[in-house]
């Protein structure tokens, strides 16, 4: 007799508060699996008041939720206190987001890392169903090592999101940097710090003694010691953390590789991609009436756009402003939508210097609007900020942070979705920009190289260099002067996510993987 299916209840867990698309996907999945009868709780982060976007409870309604609440935690930080250090502390990050509550990983100390553990064992532990039969865990962290002593001997799964495999490599980059140096990253930290006058001396000193290279010179001079201290603790603790982690699943091609090669796996994880709600993320055929009235409201009524140090809405725009996004006949110009964060893989720099060469050589230029970037966090320099260097500013528009139920409208705004983002792990939106008939410009790299199709009768978007400004002002080009073709890639790319990437065929690859999670 075949194994029945797996499992009838089925406990998640994902350490962070709604922010990126690993919530999208635990969301949209539970929601799935509990049409198919299957007994679902959530454990999640929460941050904020109800009605706020990072507010567990408003994001997850309608899931069975047990929220660990970040927000005793983000006091403390505000009062300038360490946001890490009470009962319920912060949890990291995987990216470098400058002045927050969640530094990196890699810069939280061995006993940090253990008040994380206990923290989630805690609340698992509290707060776990009586009868669960199988654990889904998101991310590879310490949540591993706190279900470990949870749910003991209980079936586990876990998806790896792509970015703590990013922060895993960087963290090992660095680690054999140390080494090579003969210096331990805690050493490296304090000699290398930006507050020491003699920093730079010592950088030749220890690339001297150990024959680095211009590579290994430049990475050791410019990483930020500080927050890299303690990656050689972390480097152990995440292989740790693959250990628990029962069966691995990632969400693409890329990752998979990666993961093999960085957690040394015996056998390479099977991928199950993201998928898209259908019935949200379609055409709606606005017309330019629909589209200005929408506009208005995210950058006039409700803005959300943010200066570098200011609040939500510090960039807003009057209705002389919306003037420039129609040309002299009083028709809209072509709209060019990037959806993100202000990450330093996202590439931002690149999209604002391509914009500005590709509308400096189109008859009509387009218009850029940036939806997303959450509040208070960005790396490198702001984008506004670029902009008025690039002097562009006048063509491109904030919209700020927005629920995810704005963004199929936002969709349907644009003529063209653009986000050339390097080495995305999945890329999730540019799946919802095809679903919404709006052709995606991404980078041949990560997720996206392998979603999106580029060339040829089935072609879906387009595909650029990555890093090449100049390649992807050329394909900016290209693309707006050619209708018909972004109307043909718009049809193909609509009948593309039906056919491939909807949750009803993503849940059957999970329940698969549940099944051999709990008959091994």
């Amino acid at each position: 007799m075949s194994p029945s299916p797996s499992p009838t209840v089925l406990d998640t867990a994902i350490q962070f508060w709604p922010r990126g698309g690993s919530a999208q996907v635990v969301r949209y999945l539970l929601r799935e699996l509990q049409t198919r009868g299957v007994t679902t709780r959530l454990h999640a982060g929460s941050l904020g008041l109800p009605g706020d976007p990072s507010h567990g409870p408003t994001f997850y309604e309608g899931l069975d939720l047990h929220a660990y609440d970040h927000n005793a935690a983000m006091a403390a930080f505000r009062r300038g206190e360490n946001p890490q250090a009470g009962t319920w502390p912060f949890h990291p990050s995987y990216e470098d987001r400058g002045h927050c509550p969640d530094p990196l990983y890699s810069a939280v100390a061995p006993a940090g890392a253990d008040r994380l553990t206990q923290a989630w064992t805690r609340h698992l532990t509290a707060h776990r169903s009586p009868d669960a039969t199988l654990l889904h865990l998101h991310h590879l962290s310490h949540l591993q090592t706190a279900a470990h002593a949870a749910y003991p001997g209980l079936p586990r799964v876990t998806t790896l999101h792509g970015t703590e495999l990013k922060h895993l490599a960087m963290m090992k980059e660095r680690l054999g940097l140390a080494q090579r140096v003969r210096t331990s990253p805690v050493d490296l930290a304090r000699l290398l710090h930006g507050d020491n006058p003699g920093r730079v001396s010592e950088a030749v000193r220890l690339a001297r003694a150990a024959s680095l290279d211009d590579a290994d010179m430049t990475l050791l001079t410019a990483t930020a010691w500080q927050k890299w201290a303690h990656c050689d603790h972390w480097v152990d603790r995440l292989h740790q953390a693959a250990a628990h982690a029962g069966l691995i699943g990632v969400v693409s091609e890329h990752d998979r590789d990666l993961a093999g090669r960085l957690l040394h796996l015996d056998t390479p994880p099977p991928v199950i991609p993201n998928a898209v709600d259908t019935r949200a993320f379609r055409p709606q055929h606005l017309d330019q009436a629909q589209r200005l009235k929408l506009l208005r409201h995210w950058l006039v009524t409700d803005p959300r756009g943010w200066a570098p140090g200011q609040a939500a809405g510090s960039i807003r725009y009057t209705d002389n402003d919306l003037l420039r996004l129609t040309d002299r006949h009083g028709r809209l110009r072509p709209l060019l939508l990037w959806v993100g964060r202000y990450l330093d893989f996202k590439r931002v720099p690149v999209l604002l210097e391509a914009f500005a060469t590709a509308r400096a050589h189109l008859e009509t230029p387009p218009v850029l609007l940036m939806w997303g970037g959450y509040p208070g966090e960005y790396e490198g320099t702001h984008p506004a900020t670029l902009a008025a260097d690039l002097g562009i500013s006048e063509d491109v528009f904030f919209v700020g942070w927005r629920g995810h139920d704005e963004l199929p409208a936002g969709l349907n705004c644009a003529d063209l979705m653009v986000a050339p983002a390097v080495d995305e792990p999945f890329g999730m939106v540019y799946l919802e920009a095809m679903a919404c008939g709006t052709p995606p410009i991404a980078t041949a790299t990560g997720g996206p190289s392998r979603t999106i199709i580029a060339a040829g009768p089935a072609a879906t978007g387009w595909l650029v260099h990555p890093d090449d400004p100049d390649d992807l002002a050329t394909t900016l080009a290209v693309a707006l002067r050619n209708h018909e073709e972004r109307s043909r890639r718009s049809t193909n790319a609509r009948a593309h996510i039906e056919t491939t990437y909807s949750w009803a065929r993503t849940a059957d690859h999970y329940r698969d993987l549940y099944t051999a999670a709990a008959h091994p």
